[in-house]
């Protein structure tokens, strides 16, 4: 495997945006590379024209934008509790709710496009590319 060398956020940031961390038994390196490698060019090239910003700027973003694309897994969704049942061939079970006030369940597509428009209404606010400005106004 090429090693790729993050720009905005480090595979540790990554594990640690998550609680619990998400441990390697889980989620390999190499997936959390490739998908940090993917949005960094990404953002790179869409919101910044191909020109590098500076990591401050862009971190939150990009950091919102890998864990959206991780949540899927269903390790992950299973272990942080977005979904609330699941079936073994003839088994089933039901996974207790996380609180006992919110008795409803996000489910990992849910959770996955608010973190992906967070990071998507950032990016379009701070990119260059696209900051949208009303002309003749007072």
């Amino acid at each position: 495997m090429v090693e790729y060398t993050p720009k905005f956020v480090s595979e540790a940031d990554v594990r640690s945006f998550f609680t619990p961390p998400i441990p390697y038994e889980k989620v390999s390196k190499a997936e959390i590379l490739l998908k940090i490698q993917a949005v960094e060019e990404f953002v790179i090239n869409t919101y910044f024209g191909g020109k590098i910003p500076p990591a401050e700027k862009v971190k939150i973003p990009v950091l919102l934008l890998v864990a959206s694309k991780l949540v899927y897994s269903p390790s992950l969704s299973k272990d942080y509790l977005t979904i609330d049942s699941e079936k073994l061939g003839d088994y089933s079970y039901k996974i207790a709710s996380s609180s006992i006030r919110n008795k409803s369940r996000v489910s990992p597509y849910e959770l996955s496009k608010t973190w992906e428009q967070m990071a998507l209404d950032i990016l379009n606010s701070i990119s260059p590319i696209w900051n949208v400005s009303l002309s003749n106004e007072i």
